[in-house]
């Protein structure tokens, strides 16, 4: 039972480390203890048990901000709303249940195979059902030495460090100075982030270019009013009007309500307005494709009101229940919360172009998407910049919009590139390739961010490999763990 409680005690200062707590040494602490606590259980079936109750430390304390979207904007009630967002947690919580077990079942807790198995089962997290890559443990440490591992390897490289040298502290104490393995790893990726940190894999292309980041900060509970639609427009309109020229406009994800084809002409009247003066306009709005059938809706981005420049882009990672209703025959109608304004979106294709403006290519990311690494490396090639549009308005004042914005940040250092933030009500922001924040407006207020970026080319080694060789890494260190097992079962037999 002792054990237990640390487990869940551990699980909860996960969060801690992430913003907007930023106590960042809290994550090794909290790993150290959860592979402790995984060594100390006596049966696999026990260290599942133990696994599944840090993590519902984790993600009940870390995610916990999920039921604001529900309650304040899904119309269900806080009864309701709190054990959903407990089962989900519990859901997530199983992740980490298989990681403790599947260490204990296969080596009785070896620190190399620990981390190989958190992050498998991470990267696992991060697509099954569409995934949620939420909370890994390498973006607490965004700002951090260890970042330097971010062009090397990513998110994930920085998370399987993080874990070993955690677990490696606890070996160490253990094993009385004896774990050569997880020591030797933990000095070589303590050497690859210093090295990491100190390279550029990309290059500047061309002039810096300035760029304008509207944030209307219109409150989500009147957003998606018809009657709001035309103060919509006209605050979008006088944030906009009087910038500066040859600037990049950028209103956030879903600025306007209504659907291009219905909006086109204030849309595209905004657009050639700021053209007119050299600049570009780029918006978040809703899509609605009639060329097929049926008719199909997006969440999308486009760069409207000029010839010369051109694109549109359709989300491709959809939110449940937010963009789209799992089992909608099922649902629709039972609560509110599953009939959602602009819940009936579709995806957008894989194989769709990135946006071009002012002549440089713009790699578009909404909301969510950002946080899949690995899609971000691959339209990240030959793009200029990167642009992510969001609207975390959705979950208040919570914590939510401050993870999202922290783990937004490694794309940054993943590609070598700046990192353009638009949103309705924060985190709105410059990020330079190496993750720092350069400008950012304060949240829950109507303003636009006027800052600069420089446009860079080249590809940083996690952009050609992804995910990968960490992946193999990991691999290698749970197969090898288990040959170590099956060696040391094997000395245990008699020998003629």
């Amino acid at each position: 039972m002792l054990n237990l409680l640390l487990a869940l005690i551990a699980g909860l200062l996960f969060p801690l480390a992430f913003a907007p707590y930023d106590l960042w040494p809290l994550l090794f602490v909290s790993l150290a203890l959860a592979y402790w606590c995984q060594h100390r259980a006596p049966t696999p079936r026990r260290a599942l048990l133990t696994g599944w109750v840090y993590g519902l430390g984790m993600f009940g304390f870390g995610v916990s901000w999920l039921h604001v979207s529900m309650t304040d904007y899904g119309f269900m009630p806080l009864w309701m709303a709190i054990p959903f967002t407990g089962a989900f947690a519990a859901l997530m919580a199983l992740f980490y249940g298989l990681t403790f077990w599947l260490t204990r079942r296969l080596l009785g807790g070896g620190a190399l195979m620990f981390a190989g198995a958190w992050l498998l089962l991470d990267w696992v997290r991060g697509w099954l059902l569409t995934g949620f890559p939420w909370l890994y443990s390498g973006y607490a440490l965004v700002d951090t030495p260890l970042a330097g591992l971010a062009p090397l390897g990513g998110i994930w490289a920085m998370t399987l460090a993080a874990v070993v040298l955690s677990a490696t502290v606890v070996a160490l104490i253990e094993q009385r100075g004896r774990a050569a393995g997880p020591l030797l790893v933990s000095v070589v990726a303590i050497a690859a982030a210093l090295i990491g940190g100190q390279l550029d894999f990309t290059q500047p292309s061309g002039e810096r270019q300035q760029v304008a980041l509207v944030q209307g900060n219109i409150p989500q509970d009147l957003k998606w009013l018809a009657t709001m639609r035309e103060e919509t427009r006209d605050i979008y309109a006088g944030l906009t009007d009087g910038l500066p020229e040859d600037t990049l406009v950028i209103w956030p994800e879903s600025a306007m309500i209504e659907f291009y084809q219905d909006i086109r002409g204030f849309v595209d009247g905004e657009g050639e307005a700021v053209a007119a003066k050299g600049g570009a306009l780029i918006t978040g709005l809703p899509w609605r494709d009639q060329s097929r059938s049926p008719v199909t809706y997006h969440n999308s981005i486009a760069v409207v009101g000029t010839h010369h420049d051109n694109g549109v882009y359709h989300k491709q990672k959809l939110v449940p229940f937010g963009e789209y209703v799992p089992l909608q025959g099922l649902l629709r109608g039972l609560i509110p919360f599953f009939d959602l304004a602009m819940s009936s979106f579709t995806p957008g294709r894989a194989s769709q172009p990135n946006l071009h403006a002012l002549d440089q290519e713009i790699a578009p990311f909404i909301c969510y998407e950002i946080l899949y690494p690995d899609l971000v490396a691959e339209r990240s090639a030959g793009a200029d910049v990167l642009l992510t549009i969001s609207n975390d308005a959705w979950f208040g004042t919570s914590a939510g919009p401050l993870q999202h914005f922290q783990m937004t940040r490694l794309r940054a250092l993943e590609t070598g590139r700046w990192l353009l933030r638009g949103t309705n009500n924060g985190v709105t922001a410059v990020v330079d390739p190496h993750g720092r924040v350069v400008e950012r407006l304060p949240q829950f207020e109507r303003d636009v961010l006027i800052a600069d970026y420089q446009p860079r080319q080249g590809d940083t080694p996690f952009m050609v490999a992804g995910a990968w060789p960490t992946l193999l890494l990991a691999l290698a260190f749970v197969v090898l763990g288990r040959g170590r097992r099956a060696r040391s079962l094997l000395d245990t037999f008699p020998r003629r």
